[in-house]
């Protein structure tokens, strides 16, 4: 029965979507109860059925469209209540939604009952850039001379390099990750070190995002999914180290948030590892990871050819 109503509840949602994103706002009012709550930050309370109405007519002066939810979550509270959360972006504007509360009526079909939502970002003109470079742990350590150098950093910081010249020339979002371990003893990356500062050549600039992590998703505990939303991001371009732990857990992250990911092969680095006897080395680790990445996921392409391909 769970799995029965969120379909139920998904479906009157993206039918609420396409309703939008057609224009047709009387559509979407009708999907509230009489009663519903509108509650959108920064700009104020909604109470009842024409207030809401009120708002979504004059928001529907601004031209709003393609209307995309992402990273969305369903909890069942019983057979006629379900709550819906998510990020959200359009052609104007981006934010999060805190609480769509759904309630089925008598007639069978779900309406809005609650509809908490925060813009985070608005734009005076519709976004025509939805792509950012995330260039994931790029940092001393994992160079020569650093306390726990991969086997071909300095390969992948090159190419890394080149990409990065040009999303800064076009002017797309980059966005640095620096892995930053909590405990001062951790063997690299530790806090306060030279080795857990970005390698210099990928240094951030003043109008380039940076996010600290110290877990190995990049997701986990930052703000990288507020930047994203703010930025109205869709497709991460992904570069950085290592292969198997910290570039796989943040593009599957990605992935199963609605993200386009693509993995620039020869941008990434690794170390050679063992087990049980079977050794690998590092172009080993990273065909093995990229593989897996590529199984229904991720696309993949070498530097030259995103280049090529977005000159």
């Amino acid at each position: 029965m769970t799995q029965a109503i969120r379909e139920q509840v998904m479906n009157a949602s993206r039918q609420w979507i396409q309703d939008f994103n057609q224009g047709n706002t009387q559509a979407c009012i009708a999907r509230y109860l009489p009663q519903a709550q509108l509650q959108v930050s920064p700009f104020g309370r909604f109470a009842g059925i024409e207030a809401i109405a009120g708002f979504w007519q004059d928001f529907a002066g601004h031209r709003p469209g393609d209307l995309i939810y992402r990273n969305v979550d369903i909890k069942v509270l019983d057979d006629s209540q379900a709550i819906l959360s998510a990020n959200w972006r359009m052609n104007i504007a981006s934010g999060f939604i805190t609480k769509e509360l759904w309630i089925k009526a008598a007639d069978g079909q779900w309406y809005l009952a609650e509809d908490d939502f925060s813009v985070l970002a608005q734009h005076a003109q519709p976004l025509t850039q939805r792509t950012a470079l995330v260039i994931v742990d790029m940092q001393n350590d994992y160079f020569d001379g650093g306390r726990f150098p991969l086997a071909d950093t300095e390969a992948a910081a090159a190419k890394t390099l080149i990409l990065l010249e040009q999303f800064r020339r076009q002017g797309k979002p980059v966005i640095h990750v620096q892995h930053i371990f909590e405990d001062p003893e951790a063997g690299f990356f530790a806090p306060g070190t030279q080795g857990s500062e970005i390698y210099p050549a990928l240094a951030p600039q003043e109008d380039e995002t940076l996010v600290v992590k110290h877990r190995v998703d990049s997701f986990t505990h930052t703000q990288l999914e507020q930047v994203l939303v703010t930025l109205g991001i869709d497709e991460l371009v992904v570069t950085g180290a290592m292969a198997h732990v910290c570039i796989q857990s943040m593009t599957r992250s990605a992935i199963e948030k609605g993200y386009g990911v693509t993995v620039i092969a020869d941008a990434i680095a690794a170390p050679t590892l063992s087990l049980g006897g079977v050794s690998l080395t590092a172009p080993q680790v990273i065909a093995a990871n990229l593989c897996s990445l590529a199984f229904g996921m991720a696309e993949l392409k070498t530097a030259n050819e995103w280049l090529q391909a977005h000159a």
